[in-house]
């Protein structure tokens, strides 16, 4: 079986606790109620107030579970909204012909003042950011960013823009011989959008998000024009370049 993968910013890294998840791989039963959910405790990847990410090994396969939560402390905070808006944003990538997060279980309980959300997700094997991803095949570069330009208008062609489009949130594989890009952590994201500035907005935060000067460079020029050149649903006389060049990226919280 292959090494588990936790991302840190631009890098994957091999997972120092791979071989105690291995140890102590668990049943998808523990996940067939919210409680039972809750009280699973795995590699901790990611918390914050509300919210938080684990690495945990469900019947012999890496999967990551996301969980948030509201409190009587927390009583004005949206943690638990959140949750439930980027399922949404998951299930219209998964039946929209775009590829989110893989969902394997989920649930949600309580009312007012204590609520509670989880969801699962498998890894999928043999997906790497994009950075890691171009890293393995440097020679890739033209193709990997002619592919990501098509993929980035179909994507605002349909609506849909992602907030936070960084390269550790596009997971690359090779699926028959074709590539294929995954959109992660999509809690940001939003459908139905018209305005070209937060499309250009996306298209900056991915250049800002590259390290690599050969890949942010390709990034920087051909890659917007065959972007353009693809959109289907761009206005005439719209200057993406322009916007672009004047888009504030975002950031990951």
């Amino acid at each position: 079986m292959k090494p588990s993968w936790i991302l840190l910013g631009n890098v994957r890294t091999v997972n120092p606790c791979y071989n105690s998840l291995m140890d102590s791989t668990i049943s998808f039963d523990l996940f067939d109620s919210v409680a039972k959910a809750f009280s699973v405790s795995g590699q901790e990847m990611r918390t914050h107030a509300g919210r938080s990410v684990e690495q945990v090994l469900v019947d012999h396969r890496v999967h990551y579970l996301k969980r948030y939560w509201l409190s009587l402390s927390q009583l004005f905070k949206r943690h638990v909204a959140r949750g439930l808006h980027e399922l949404r944003m998951i299930d219209w990538l998964n039946t929209s012909g775009f590829s989110g997060p893989k969902v394997v279980r989920r649930g949600a309980s309580g009312m007012l003042f204590k609520k509670q959300l989880f969801f699962l997700m498998e890894e999928v094997p043999n997906e790497l950011a994009l950075e890691a991803y171009w890293r393995n095949d440097p020679e890739c570069v033209n193709g990997l960013s002619d592919d990501l330009a098509n993929f980035a208008a179909r994507l605002h062609d349909a609506g849909f823009v992602h907030m936070d489009f960084s390269e550790r949130h596009i997971l690359v594989g090779d699926e028959a011989g074709a590539r294929s890009f995954r959109l992660i952590d999509v809690e940001r994201a939003q459908i139905g959008v018209t305005d070209e500035r937060r499309r250009a907005a996306d298209l900056a935060t991915l250049k800002a998000s590259i390290a690599d000067d050969r890949l942010r460079d390709r990034i920087d020029s051909g890659f917007v024009d065959r972007y353009t050149m693809k959109r289907k649903t761009l206005a005439t006389g719209v200057d993406m370049q322009s916007l672009v060049a004047q888009a504030k990226p975002t950031k990951s919280f």
